[in-house]
C-alpha cells in the first residue's frame, strides 16, 4: 500500500511569507516549509499498481496554466475543536475547474473517491492540538488581511506521503510533476 496526494508547490517567496505567519497560536504544531503546499487531492493509501495507473493517467490532465494569490485565514474543527489552521486562495475559480479535473483522473486510474471532504482550496499551515475557538478567532482577527502576491501556477505533483522511521511525522516523496499548458 501508498499513501499519495496531488498538490501544487508553491514558490519559496510564497512559503517565506507563510512562515511569518507561523507565531502566536497557542498548541499550534506548524508545519514545516518542505510541507506547504496546496493540496489538490487526497488519494489516501491505494495498492502500488493503482498507484501506477493514477501516475499514468495524471499525465493526460490538459489544463492551462493560471494565477492566483493567498489570501484570508480559516480552520477546519470537528464540532467547536479546530484542529488546522489554513490560509485561502484567491481567486479561487480556476483552481476549483482544476481540481476537478485531477479528481477525474484520480477515479479514472481506479483510486475511487476516497475523499470525502468537500474540497476547499487552502494551504495548510498548522495542525492545532487542544487550540480552542476564542484563540483561533483571534488570530484570524490578527491575521485575515493576509495575502501574497499572484503567482503563477505551471505545474503540478503526485507526492507520496511516508511516515517516519522514528514514527514522527511523515515527510512527502515527490513522484512526479506534470507541466500545465502556458497558452
Amino acid at each position: 500500500m501508498i499513501r499519495l496526494f496531488v498538490g501544487i508547490e508553491l514558490p519559496e517567496s510564497i512559503k517565506a511569507q507563510l512562515l511569518e505567519l507561523q507565531k502566536n497560536l497557542p498548541g499550534t504544531l506548524w508545519r514545516n516549509p518542505e510541507k506547504l503546499h496546496i493540496n489538490l487531492r487526497f488519494v489516501g493509501n491505494i495498492e502500488e499498481h493503482v498507484g501506477e495507473e493514477l501516475l499514468k493517467e495524471l499525465q493526460y490532465v490538459r489544463f492551462p496554466a493560471f494565477h492566483i494569490a493567498l489570501k484570508g485565514i480559516g480552520y477546519f474543527a470537528t464540532g467547536d475543536r479546530p484542529h488546522h489552521i489554513w490560509v485561502g486562495i484567491d481567486p479561487d475559480k480556476a483552481i476549483r475547474e482544476f481540481q476537478e479535473h485531477i479528481d477525474s483522473a484520480v477515479k479514472k486510474a481506479g483510486a475511487g473517491n476516497q475523499d470525502k471532504f468537500k474540497f476547499v482550496p487552502h494551504v495548510n499551515i498548522g495542525k492545532l492540538n487542544g487550540t480552542t475557538l476564542e484563540e483561533v478567532g483571534a488570530y484570524i482577527a490578527a491575521n485575515n488581511l493576509f495575502h501574497t502576491e499572484d503567482f503563477l501556477v505551471d505545474s503540478f505533483t503526485l507526492y507520496q506521503s511516508i511516515a517516519r522511521d522514528n514514527g514522527e511525522g511523515k515527510y512527502h516523496r515527490l513522484i512526479e510533476n506534470y507541466p500545465l499548458s502556458l497558452v
